[in-house]
């Protein structure tokens, strides 16, 4: 049988409940209450009946009853589990939850029952704490992926501020964030807003005393708190970040620990940014070497090197760039009309002396404006050649460029290449200045003076080099009767090619007086070159005039064909008798030659390669192009004729090669020719036909006159005092139209004796003298009488 239960009155029941009870009137009179609720508020019986529930609620409780929980149960009749908070008889408070009931009368009751609630608000507590800490953690988390991919993106130490910044306000509430920045050269580290000084590794301050520790360093402040964590990466500091608070509040270990994540995260950061300006830095560092190098090795000249130089290294590398040579007080700066800087003297000697010990590093100089400079020696061959000074920017580093602080090492490369370039340049002006002499030595010769041709001749350089080639031509008499012409163009450059086109222009001379013809010339000049290296596969134009009869025989080897201009500008190129270049005919194989009668007023041009040769261009249009410009300019001067067809050809200044030009009139009218007897009576004859012949050459009766009559003095002259009136002798006369001027030439071989007694003519060479513009006299075997007047404008018809 089940065992009884035990008997319990209602009495019990309700003081012992696991809650309490109460009962109210409706306007929160008590009119009872349990044990229960007396226990756990700790009154005594009876004090709290006749008291109003208001005055034992706690904070806002009482409040709430007012105006939430009374209205309320007035509308329902009933809550359930409200909360509230009783203040117990010693102050300390009671958490509870509420269920009440409104009970109609009469007499009208509130029925409340009060559960304790303590252990699980504590727990909500508890749970809301956990839940505002995670969030907070969270929040900080999302902070640090935020500031790890911002720092991933940065590009510059500088912008590492702006992330860490961010997460001092909103990670902890910071009232002020600053990051310092390790400056190894100066030992301290510098705040990037540029607030303050730098702070020395040796100031007893937390910023310091971080960097030191690589640890976070807590500094009470007045009127705050100063947290300093270090920027790590690795074992390295790179630098600080303090967090400034108001109060005095201390961080939880979370915050702490969250700030040493931020310097390591922040730190492997600038170690990035650092390692890619370093490679970005020396990059560009290596490219500019390249670029100056390059550039300079294409620049021309010793002053024109120096200054392309100091327009590279600006600005670039420097706001102001000057480079004093030592060489005749040389001296480049830019930017252009920039004040130039003088080195003190001091200065000067520890730049050179550091030169002269081969160290290419600067001394830093400061002119009084504040603007500081670096001067450095340039040395090449073991020798200081001069001075390069670069100044900075206002605010920067002397030698810093625009992206990066480019740095000894850097500037000492530069230096040591600026300066061997700008001797090379030196020496190459030296060589090339021996070699052009040579050349030009060996170009510049007196042709053989005869009216019936006139020769122009241009000579040019290429462009892009100091070095000389072995471009020739050469006009010299072969016969009384005719003239050689040659061009010719050695292998190579420089002055081995200069040499070896002395002894082939020399060579040709000399084998030409032989009379063989061109193919016999060319023929011998391949017998020279077997035995000469340096003149083999030289290319060759050779051509022999006949002055009377304007025959023409030429033979090219390996040349570019001769271009002939008739009068009227008819152009003809001279494709025949064409054979290799010297040295490379094969044994036995006989060179050609070709000949055709040129007639009087032609023009005859022979060349090189450079005048018609040009990269990008067919050489048959560049041919076509020569022949069009000298048909056009049949009828400019020959004084003139060389330059304008190099200019037309060589639009630029010059081409990739050297090149000469050599122009021949082969003159259109027949000299005046005479041999007159020893006889005063043979004057009359010889006046009237120099005459006739002078105005059919169009010179007018002024100038006929005058040339007349100095041309009869001159032969007066020879029969009386060269034959002594020998009748059997006879006196040659030749008379030639020359540009704008008549040349006679007055020869006897007899032997000239001074007049006898001073009744003998005596006057007669003054008279010449004045009569004529050009007067010489040459007594040698027999006495010439060479002379020549300008005829005046208009007056002469050729």
């Amino acid at each position: 049988m089940p065992e009884p239960l035990p008997d319990e009155n209602a009495e019990d029941l309700y003081d012992s409940a696991p809650c309490g009870y109460l009962s109210l009137r409706p306007d929160g009179t008590i009119v009872r209450v349990n044990r229960t609720f007396l226990d756990w508020t700790g009154y005594g019986p009876g004090e709290l009946t006749g008291r109003r529930i208001q005055e034992i609620y706690a904070g806002g409780s009482r409040i709430f009853h007012e105006t939430h929980l009374a209205p309320l149960l007035h509308l329902q009749r009933e809550v359930r589990e409200i909360a509230a908070e009783f203040r117990r008889a010693d102050g300390t408070r009671l958490d509870a939850l509420i269920n009440a009931q409104l009970r109609d009368g009469p007499p009208a009751l509130m029925r409340m029952t009060v559960f304790d609630a303590t252990d699980r608000r504590t727990y909500e507590r508890e749970l809301l704490a956990e839940r505002r800490r995670a969030e907070r953690n969270a929040t900080r988390v999302r902070l640090l992926q935020d500031v790890v991919l911002r720092c991933a993106a940065l590009e510059r130490a500088e912008e590492i501020a702006g992330p860490i910044e961010r997460v001092g306000a909103e990670a902890f509430a910071a009232t002020r964030t600053r990051v310092f920045l390790l400056d190894e050269t100066a030992a301290a580290l510098r705040p990037l807003d540029g607030a303050g000084p730098l702070v020395s590794l040796d100031d007893p301050g937390p910023e310091a005393q971080a960097a030191g520790r690589l640890d976070v360093v807590e500094d009470a402040a007045a009127g705050g708190v100063r947290i300093v964590t270090p920027l790590v990466a690795d074992v390295r500091v790179l630098g600080v970040v303090s967090f400034e608070f108001d109060g005095g509040g201390a961080l939880d270990d979370g915050a702490i620990e969250l700030m040493r994540t931020i310097g390591r995260q922040a730190g492997q950061a600038l170690d990035r940014i650092r390692l890619l300006e370093e490679t970005t830095r020396r990059a560009w560092q290596s490219g500019f070497l390249a670029r100056l190098s390059r550039a300079l090795s294409e620049t021309a000249g010793y002053a024109g090197r120096a200054r392309r130089l100091v327009e590279l290294l600006v600005p670039e590398v420097a706001a102001y760039a000057q480079i004093d040579l030592e060489e005749a007080g040389a001296r480049a700066s830019a930017p252009e009309g920039a004040d130039g800087w003088t080195v003190p003297t001091d200065v000067l000697a520890a730049v050179h002396a550091a030169g002269r010990a081969g160290r290419l590093t600067g001394v830093p100089l400061m002119a009084t404006d504040g603007r500081r400079a670096m001067v450095l020696p340039l040395r090449a061959r073991n020798a200081v050649i001069g001075t390069l000074l670069l100044t900075a920017a206002e605010q920067d580093a002397p030698g810093r460029a625009g992206r990066a602080d480019v740095g000894p090492d850097f500037l000492a490369d530069l230096a040591d290449r600026a300066g061997l370039s700008l001797d090379n340049a030196r020496l190459s002006e030296r060589d090339r200045e021996v070699a052009d002499t040579l050349q030009r030595s060996l170009l510049s010769g007196t042709w053989p003076q005869d009216p019936r041709y006139r020769v122009a001749t241009e000579y040019r350089p290429a462009v892009h080099t100091l070095e000389v080639g072995g471009d020739w031509y050469d006009v010299f008499a072969t016969s009384a009767e005719s003239v050689g012409i040659v061009v010719g163009d050695v292998v190579g450059r420089g002055l081995h090619a200069a040499s070896a086109m002395g002894q082939l222009r020399s060579a040709v001379r000399a084998l030409a007086t032989a009379q063989d013809g061109p193919a016999a010339v060319l023929r011998h000049m391949d017998e020279f070159v077997a035995s000469f290296a340096a003149g083999q596969m030289t290319t060759v134009a050779y051509a022999e005039l006949s002055l009377d009869s304007g025959e023409l025989r030429y033979a090219c080897a390996g040349h570019l064909p001769p271009l002939l201009v008739e009068p009227g500008g008819v152009p003809t190129y001279l494709w025949e008798a064409r054979s290799g270049p010297l040295g490379a005919t094969a044994g036995g194989r006989a060179r050609a030659e070709a000949a055709l009668t040129v007639p009087r007023g032609s023009r005859l041009l022979l060349y090189t390669d450079g005048l018609v040769e040009r990269r990008g261009e067919q050489l048959q249009r560049r041919l076509d192009r020569l022949a069009e410009l000298a048909a056009e300019h049949w009828q400019t001067p020959l004084s003139a004729l060389a330059g304008r067809l190099s200019d037309a050809m060589l639009p630029d200044g010059g081409g990739h090669d050297d090149m000469c030009l050599l122009a021949l009139d082969f003159a259109d009218a027949p000299p005046f020719r005479a041999e007159v007897p020893a006889r005063m009576s043979e004057l009359a004859g010889l006046r009237a036909a120099l005459d006739r012949w002078l105005a059919t050459q169009g010179v007018g009766d002024y100038d006929r006159f005058g040339i007349v009559l100095a041309t009869a003095e001159a032969v007066a002259n020879a029969i009386e005092h060269g034959y002594d009136f020998d009748e059997g002798r006879a006196v040659g006369v030749l008379a030639q139209v020359d540009g704008d001027a008549v040349a006679v030439r007055v020869a006897d071989s007899g032997q000239w004796r001074p007049p006898r007694s001073a009744l003998q003519r005596g006057r007669g060479l003054a008279l010449i003298g004045r009569l004529m513009t050009n007067l010489v006299i040459d007594r040698g075997v027999g006495t010439t009488v060479l002379m020549r007047r300008t005829v005046s404008p208009g007056r002469l018809g050729v």
